[in-house]
């Protein structure tokens, strides 16, 4: 049959050859045509599997983020946790009755200095302090109950560990020693107190006292007075203010910061004085005001952030090598993307590692002076000529210069990165605006 079909077609008229032929030219015109998309698809592939690449560094980046927690809490559990005060106040109880009434000061001021340190677990570290706290104000004596006796001056801190120091309690003049334990109230908590005697002669009753109490990270005081005032300072550079009010005043300067707060009995959801469970440790604890020693520069939050970023670059690096292929001539194999794309992938594995050792500032430096160089170098070979290597590596210069930019103004980064993306969508568009992408394969087929 093979034979015939052989026959019939060596004796076949002249319209049967030009038909095979005509279909033979058309074919291989629609596959030269569809090379360029075929081309483009390929790419997008390439730079699909490098942007899971580059995603694979946003789970690595979450572990050692949970690594860092953990030290920075084994270091909290040597040292002392994160501080709340929570008074002073008197409690006072009733015999006969077995009630305990709270009388919370009428005039309240701190006066902290937070002295930082660093301390490490490994290669993580963690910020700790030792405060200098001078306290004084005036308890009014016509609220507490009726009776002659003493009282408890109680005094609740989150972790007492902190407290190198034996402490005393100055009370209308007289000096009377801190005891452990919050006192007859608050059972499960930790703090100090002191017997005090109470007299009605005076209409006020001064104390003060200096505490110097060690903590982790954060600073915080209850405003428990009618009237509370919290100057607060530090040589701490990015402090982060925390809880319910935020300070009247504030200076923060690279030298470090000072911040004051004035409280009012009004801004609070319980009263002056109470009896026994009617209002609870937790809801003194959360009206509080304070500091967190916040770490100016989170290398685990900019690296996360930087990731999300790595699509934009992998599509301008291939844009700008397929620009060279289509307008210079150029032929890039999809190997050579994929290397490429590679190369960009590995800048985030880089600077995750790096900023763990040498800070985030300098470890973005130095990765992108290593990527850049790596992908510039590469490129003078790929592309058969120095000078077109040049742009590759302006463009990664400025694609990581302008990134880091807009990792540090974090509440203008979706603002600023749309522009971004215009600008880049802008030159692409202009840049290819002459090209018909219609004769690409034709024109290549003529060549060949």
């Amino acid at each position: 049959m093979l034979s015939n079909l052989v026959l019939f077609l060596s004796k076949g008229s002249n319209e049967t050859f030009s038909f095979i032929w005509s279909y033979r030219y058309i074919t291989l015109f629609n596959m030269k045509q569809d090379n360029i998309s075929l081309k483009i698809l390929v790419i997008a592939i390439i730079g699909g599997i490098c942007f899971v690449a580059s995603l694979l560094v946003l789970a690595l980046t979450e572990e050692r983020q949970n690594r860092f927690s953990e030290a920075k809490q084994e270091i909290a559990d040597k040292w002392s946790k994160g501080q709340v005060i929570v008074g002073p106040m008197i409690i006072k109880k009733t015999p006969t009755e077995g009630i305990y009434t709270y009388v919370l000061p009428e005039t309240l001021n701190y006066e902290v200095e937070l002295l930082p340190e660093t301390r490490s677990r490994g290669i993580f570290k963690s910020v700790v302090y030792t405060g200098k706290i001078k306290v004084r104000g005036e308890f009014a004596s016509d609220m507490v109950p009726a009776g002659t006796g003493s009282v408890i001056f109680s005094l609740p801190i989150t972790d007492t560990r902190g407290i190198e120091n034996q402490l005393d309690l100055t009370w209308n003049g007289i000096k009377y020693p801190f005891n452990p334990g919050p006192g007859i109230a608050f059972q499960d908590s930790s703090g100090l107190n002191a017997v005090v005697p109470v007299s009605r002669e005076a209409s006020k009753i001064p104390f003060s006292f200096e505490l110097q109490l060690k903590g982790s990270e954060s600073m915080s005081i209850a405003p428990v007075g009618k009237e509370t005032v919290i100057a607060m300072s530090s040589i701490w550079p990015s402090p982060k203010f925390v809880g319910t009010f935020l300070p009247s005043e504030r200076q923060v300067t690279e030298s470090g910061f000072k911040s004051l707060w004035r409280i009012s009995s009004f801004g609070r959801s319980y009263p002056q004085t109470w009896q026994s469970n009617e209002v609870s440790l937790g809801q003194l604890v959360d009206s509080g005001a304070g500091v967190e020693l916040h770490e100016q520069v989170d290398g685990y939050d900019m690296t996360f952030r930087s990731v999300k970023y790595a699509i934009l670059f992998i599509i301008i690096t291939f844009a700008a090598f397929f620009l060279f292929d289509v307008r210079g001539h150029v032929r890039i194999h999809p190997v050579q993307y994929l290397l490429i794309g590679s190369a960009l992938s590995l800048f985030y594995l880089l600077l995750l590692s790096l900023s763990e050792q040498i800070g985030f500032l300098l470890a973005y430096i130095i990765a992108t002076a290593m990527i850049a160089l790596l992908v510039t170098m590469y490129s003078a070979f790929v592309l058969k000529s120095k000078q077109r290597a040049f742009p590759i590596f302006a463009i990664l210069v400025i694609l990581y210069g302008y990134l880091y930019f807009v990792l540090r103004l974090e509440d203008y980064a979706l603002l600023f990165g749309s522009l971004l993306l215009f600008v880049l969508l802008a030159v692409i568009m202009y840049s290819t605006r002459h090209i018909d992408w219609f004769a690409l394969g034709k024109g290549k087929e003529g060549q060949n």
